[in-house]
């Protein structure tokens, strides 16, 4: 990724929009919304998740399945993403493949097909999601994270959402939330990959540019008159009249040339109608104990309350990882794993969100070991990091490691359009991680220290125990 600061263009509509070239011949586009799980209405979490998927699946002019059959046919692949602060789509395709990409994109952003059968189909989905991820053995220590780490804040119930909570949910409810909350002022378009700069402004003022804003105060009723009658792109006056292309017919119009949109700065951290989640102080250290019945090896997890993600503390956070759980030679895997073979695997990870976020260290115990002892090696070694001194050698290896992560020459077009994207949601500010290695290429052992003995060593922690078939609760 390159140093510079990324900056976006707005469109008149408010679609904000950037683009990178990046070297190869694919090319990705994300379309962001800053709407997650934080956002769902209270009894009815998942509604984002929801709403995102109907977008994905039919539109005004793509049947259902049909973006999908169409991105494989011209060997791309597509996802979608359901976070707790933004709910995105991503796609990559080979590069002579983006204009018919952006032309989908733009449909399925402006016309999205909620009726009761769509409805119906998105429901199943997010069910089958929900309940993906326990197949895994360690899902309920997983969930014990969430649930547990966060104290009042709406990050506790995830993003993915409750089925049950949206059985009853109607199609009059969810066109006035995607009204209220997908609306291209709401979101983040971002290309990647081989372009030529000029066409791909044009080709995007052509299709995104087309795309009506929402109106103040819009509802239900409006929502779906406006995406029944709002065009994806502007047909040329010799088209007036025919039927709008449809993907894998004939190629699609050439768009009329238009000027670059004006720049536009990136929107802060919440918008004038965000809804204002504080998250509680952890009083004191706390200690839960939980069963697993299907795991192979019991596990610990400690979790320490973090600042939100756009907090100026953020690269002293990145840096401490790096030294402790970044690749085999953190000191977490050179202790506890190759040196005291207490820890079978182990992974420290920084769950930042908009709002308030989690600091987690997770292990599993080596055979014949137990959670406790590992817990607390775990701790002790977290610890060691405010006492025992960095050295130069050790300190320079992690900005390497930081720097290789940042600016790493392996940024494919995917990878690229996910960071930025990602950036842009949750911290405001799609240029933060070139903001964050100005600051911690800095940073010295000793400034270091001095922050995590306030941060890490006076603070609560939240110790979470997962034997094998033992008794759950709260440990003495």
């Amino acid at each position: 990724m390159p140093v510079s600061i990324f900056e976006p263009q707005r469109l008149p509509n408010g679609l904000l929009w950037l683009a990178r070239p990046v070297a190869g011949a694919q090319a990705a586009v994300r379309v962001v919304y800053r709407c997650g799980g934080r956002d769902d209405p209270t009894g009815r979490s998942g509604l984002s998740h929801l709403v995102l998927r109907l977008i994905a699946g039919a539109s005004r002019y793509l049947e259902p399945g049909q973006f999908q059959r169409l991105i494989a046919s011209a060997g791309g692949r597509s996802r979608l993403e359901v976070d707790e602060d933004f709910s995105a789509l991503q796609t990559v395709v080979p590069a002579h493949q983006l204009e018919r990409l952006l032309w989908a994109e733009a449909e399925r952003m402006s016309n999205p097909r909620i009726d009761p059968d769509t409805l119906a189909s998105a429901r199943l989905q997010l069910r089958q999601a929900v309940q993906e991820p326990q197949l895994n053995p360690y899902a309920r220590l997983d969930l014990a994270v969430q649930r547990q780490g966060y104290l009042t804040h709406p990050y506790q119930r995830g993003a993915l959402g409750d089925p049950d909570q949206l059985k009853e949910v109607d199609v009059e409810t969810v066109r006035a939330f995607h009204a209220a909350r997908f609306g291209c002022d709401r979101a983040l378009l971002v290309v990647t990959g081989a372009f030529d700069e000029a066409t791909l402004s044009r080709w995007v003022m052509h299709y995104f540019g087309s795309i009506r804003a929402p109106m103040p105060g819009q509802g239900a009723a409006s929502a779906a008159a406006s995406s029944a009658s709002s065009p994806s792109f502007a047909l040329p006056a010799s088209d007036a009249g025919s039927s709008p292309p449809t993907p894998g017919s004939a190629p699609l119009p050439a768009p009329a040339s238009a000027a670059s949109p004006p720049r536009a700065s990136m929107p802060p951290a919440s918008g004038a109608d965000a809804r204002d989640f504080r998250e509680a102080r952890r009083p004191q250290n706390q200690t839960l104990k939980l069963s697993l019945a299907r795991a192979p090896l019991p596990a610990a997890a400690l979790v320490w309350q973090m600042p939100r993600a756009d907090d100026p503390s953020t690269p002293m956070w990145q840096m401490a990882r790096a030294l402790l759980g970044l690749g085999r030679s953190g000191r977490l895997t050179d202790t506890l794993v190759d040196e005291k073979a207490l820890a079978h695997q182990l992974s420290l990870r920084l769950e930042q969100h908009r709002d308030a976020g989690l600091m987690v260290v997770q292990a599993l115990a080596a055979h014949g070991q137990t959670a406790a002892p590992l817990a607390q090696a775990l701790q002790q070694e977290v610890l060691r990091l405010a006492d025992e001194p960095v050295t130069d050698e050790e300190l320079d290896k992690a900005k390497a490691m930081l720097k290789r992560e940042t600016l790493s020459v392996e940024w494919t077009a995917d990878r690229l359009a996910r960071a930025l994207g990602t950036a842009w949601a949750v911290r405001g500010d799609a240029g933060a991680p070139a903001r964050d290695m100005a600051v911690w290429v800095k940073l010295s052992g000793a400034e270091l220290q001095q922050f995590w003995r306030k941060q890490v060593v006076q603070a609560p922690v939240l110790t979470l125990l997962a034997d094998i078939g033992a008794a759950a609760g709260v440990a003495a």
